[in-house]
């Protein structure tokens, strides 16, 4: 059986898959995250897919666009392709929440898979962020996942170096030691 759940000791956050886009024919990617105080993502989007977030336990942050937004168990909120968003916490207290990817996506399934693996493996910076640019390049490529403002500049960069990722392998390394 394929490992399911991964946990990050970078972020101190937990992420299990409840239903693989694989396993829904494509519909959606449902994962619970448990998330410590953070401060999340930076401000992304994605063109692939909508993410509906939806709080099982304490308060969800929530920035989408220039909104800002606290959720509350039994709310729930779906970010629009192409919309910039980023999710945090600002409280010690443990969030729990389910986020679904629809329609399914596998890369974002992998992204994730591979940055909390690389975290386990000390091979992220202090917030996470992997040391190896090429990692970076390729997991933000495989999960549609887009840097918003000033990172924009950064998209023709990021391409070329995944593009480059994937010809010498390293793409394949990650999929196949984290993804398996």
């Amino acid at each position: 059986m394929k490992k399911r759940t991964f946990f990050n000791p970078v972020i101190n956050d937990t992420a299990t898959f409840i239903e693989t886009s694989e396993e829904s024919n494509g519909k959606h990617s449902i994962v619970e995250i448990e998330l410590y105080k953070s401060d999340g993502p930076p401000l992304h989007y994605h063109n692939a897919f909508a993410e509906k977030f939806e709080v099982l336990e304490g308060k969800l942050y929530l920035q989408i666009g220039k909104q800002k937004f606290v959720l509350k168990v039994g709310e729930q909120m779906t970010v629009p392709p192409g919309t910039p968003h980023k999710f945090y916490n600002l409280t010690n207290d443990k969030v729990r929440f389910i986020v679904s990817f629809e329609p399914g996506h596998t890369g974002m399934e992998n992204f994730i898979k591979i940055i909390y693996s690389l975290a386990a493996d000390g091979f992220t910076d202090h917030k996470g962020v992997p040391k190896k640019f090429s990692h970076l390049a390729t997991i933000l490529v495989m999960s549609d996942s887009n840097g918003s403002g000033l990172y924009t500049f950064l998209a023709p960069i990021i391409r070329l170096v995944a593009k480059r990722a994937k010809q010498n392998g390293t793409e394949q390394w990650l999929l196949e030691k984290y993804c398996q």
